[in-house]
Order: structure tokens, then sequence, then C-alpha cells
């Protein structure tokens, strides 16, 4: 990658070995798409809940030539493990349909011809 990746933690301790496993999973989604440009990582706790507990949010921005993604709107969960495991999953499949569409691999509808309607 040509940028450092940029983690940012909110409103939890952060640790090193969550650091750690987070530049694993962008060094295994930079073989979907080795053009990385830059890679912005959010983790925070979205609420502190008596009952129920946290819940982590893993926000995941990656900028690639002509494209942003962004994932992690929908996969928070109440362990930190899981969220960051949706968060890097729902990336690596947006990073493989990019991949596709550069590569012009995506299914060509062919187009319809309009009738014609001839007079009897």
């Amino acid at each position: 990658m040509k940028l450092p990746v940029q983690i940012v933690f909110r409103d939890l301790v952060p640790l090193p070995s969550l650091e750690s496993e987070i530049r694993q999973h962008v060094e295994k989604l930079e073989q979907f798409a080795p053009a990385l440009i830059s890679c912005h990582v959010t983790v925070e706790s979205t609420a502190n809940r008596r009952h129920q507990g946290h819940r982590y949010q893993v926000r995941i921005d990656l900028r690639v030539p002509d494209e942003e993604i962004f994932v992690g709107e929908h996969q928070a969960d109440e362990d930190i493990a899981v969220a960051m495991r949706n968060s890097f999953d729902a990336m690596r499949r947006k990073l493989q349909d990019y991949s596709r569409r550069r590569r012009g691999q995506i299914k060509q509808h062919a187009e319809l011809l309009p009738r014609q309607i001839k007079d009897l």
C-alpha cells in the first residue's frame, strides 16, 4: 500500500493486538485491489447500554482509482471480533465487484431492439 493505514478508536481503549489484526485484514484486501490509494478504519463503541452491553462498529473507507468504497453501517455487533470480521468481509466482496468492473467481467445484457410494426 502506498499510504499507511489510518486507524481511529472512538469511545474505547486502543488495543495494540486489535490494531495489528486490522493491519493484517487490510493486507489481505490488497490481494483484490493492489492499487489501493488510502485506507481509513474507525472502530467505535456505539452505545453504552446497561442490559445489552456495548455495540461495536468497524467502518472502513478505501480509496481506489476512480472510486471510494466504504462499509460498516450495518455490521455492528456486541463482539468486536465479529463486527470487524463482518466489516472486512463486506469490504472484500465490494472490492471483488470493483475489480470485476475494472476488468470488464460484468455480464453485459444484450440490447433489446424495438419491435417494428409492419403494415399488412
